[in-house]
């Protein structure tokens, strides 16, 4: 007999991401210079269950991660001035961020390198514009130690 691989519907991971995060809502960082693609997605992740703050350049993302401590960071990569790259790259040398999960969030073209964002520390891409429910999920997979390490930090 053979198993069908699970695919979970949009109300099915919808569920899953505000049961998992009542509790306890994982911090997310949304980082981009177009303003209202930063607020729409901190608005949906917010509905979603997340708790998240915004930057709108690599400076401030830099001193909210450092402060606030994020359990994940959303982050565009062209941006004016300090790019996603060498904000990424600054996230890993820092020892209080070197282990947050990063997730590109780009507007690269489906042939470009996505080889030089995971050497640049990225542990996930997704490339804009997409459904903000795949952004929930890409989240969901990545945040999963992130959250519960916080969580037993928190109520230790």
């Amino acid at each position: 007999m053979r198993s069908t691989p699970f695919s979970p519907t949009r109300s099915q991971v919808w569920t899953a991401t505000r049961v998992a995060a009542q509790s306890m809502p994982p911090r997310i960082l949304i980082v981009d210079d177009y303003i209202d693609s930063a607020d729409a997605l901190a608005a949906f992740l917010d509905n979603a269950g997340f708790e998240t703050r915004v930057a709108y350049n690599g400076c401030d993302a830099l001193k909210i991660a450092n402060e606030w401590r994020p359990d994940g960071i959303v982050l565009d990569i062209a941006m004016p001035g300090l790019s996603g790259l060498a904000v990424a790259r600054t996230l890993r040398e820092t020892a209080s961020t070197a282990r947050v999960p990063l997730l590109a969030y780009t507007a690269y073209e489906a042939d470009d390198d996505y080889e030089a964002l995971r050497a640049g520390g990225f542990d996930g891409v997704c490339a804009k514009p997409t459904d903000p429910l795949m952004v929930v999920n890409i989240l969901t997979t990545l945040l999963g130690p992130a959250a519960l390490k916080r969580a037993r930090t928190l109520h230790s």
